[in-house]
C-alpha cells in the first residue's frame, strides 16, 4: 500500500508540471503545444510509463541473457575438461542450455567423440544436427562443413564431399583449400578433366608473389599434378 501511495503521489507530482500555470511557459513552449499537453497530460504520463516499464522490461531480459549464457560457458568447461562422463555432461550443456553458444560448442564436441572412435555416420549427423542451426553468416559454418566433407570423403561418398567443398567454396577465405579438396577427389574418380579445372581455379586463387607469401609447397605439388594430369 505504501508503495502505491508513493506511485500515486509521485503522478501528481508529474502533473503539476503541465497544471501549474506559468511552468510550461517558461520553456518558451507555443502556446497552443501547452494547450495540448494540459489537456492530454494523463495519455502523456501513460505513455512515459509504458515507456519506461518496457525499458525496464528489456533490461531485465538482456540481465537474464547474459546470465545464461555465463552459466552456459562455465557448464561447457566443466564438461570439456572432465575426465569421466564427459558425453553426459556435453549432453547436459544441450539440454539446459540450448540456443546458446555453448551448446553449439557442446555438439561439436560430442561430434568429435564420434569421430575419435571411428563413428563416422554418428558425427556427420551430429555435425548436421549443429549445421542446421547456424545462420549463414556463422564463423562455425566453415567448421562444420569442412568436418562434413572430410568425412564424406573419408567415406568414400564422393558426391555428398563435393557438395560440402562447393559450399566451402563460397565463402571467403576457404576457396582455395576447397578447390583443392575437390581436385584431389575428382582425380581418385579418374575424372581428369574436372581435376585440373580445380587445380586451375587453386593455383589461380593462390597466385601472390613469393616476396609477400614465401614458397607454397601446395603449389609446388599442384604444378607437378598438372603436368603430369596434362601428360597423360
Amino acid at each position: 500500500m505504501a508503495e502505491q501511495r508513493e506511485a500515486e503521489r509521485k503522478q501528481q507530482d508529474m502533473a503539476l508540471l503541465f497544471q501549474e500555470a506559468g511552468l510550461l511557459e517558461q520553456f518558451n513552449l507555443p502556446p497552443k503545444l501547452i494547450r495540448f499537453l494540459r489537456r492530454n497530460q494523463r495519455a502523456i504520463w501513460g505513455t512515459i510509463t509504458a515507456a519506461v516499464v518496457i525499458a525496464l522490461a528489456i533490461a531485465a531480459f538482456n540481465a537474464y541473457k547474459n546470465h545464461r549464457v555465463y552459466k552456459a560457458a562455465v557448464a561447457l568447461d566443466v564438461a570439456m575438461q572432465a575426465q569421466e562422463g564427459q558425453r553426459d555432461l556435453l549432453h547436459k550443456v544441450q539440454d539446459d542450455f540450448s540456443a546458446t553458444p555453448s551448446a553449439l560448442w557442446a555438439g561439436i564436441a560430442l561430434a568429435r567423440l564420434d569421430e575419435q572412435e571411428g563413428k563416422l555416420d554418428a558425427a556427420i549427423q551430429k555435425y548436421q544436427g549443429v549445421r542446421a542451426q547456424l545462420i549463414a553468416s556463422s564463423q562455425l559454418t566453415p567448421l562444420v562443413l569442412g568436418k562434413l566433407a572430410g568425412l564424406e570423403e573419408q567415406k568414400k561418398n564422393w558426391d555428398a564431399a563435393l557438395a560440402y567443398y562447393r559450399e566451402l567454396g563460397q565463402i571467403d577465405g576457404f576457396a582455395a583449400g576447397a578447390h583443392l579438396s575437390m581436385g584431389s577427389i575428382y582425380e581418385a574418380q579418374g575424372n581428369k578433366d574436372e581435376a585440373l579445372a580445380m587445380y586451375r581455379k587453386f593455383l589461380e586463387l593462390t597466385a601472390v608473389t613469393i616476396e609477400e607469401s614465401g614458397v607454397d609447397p601446395r603449389r609446388q605439388m599442384i604444378l607437378s599434378r598438372v603436368e603430369l594430369l596434362q601428360a597423360k
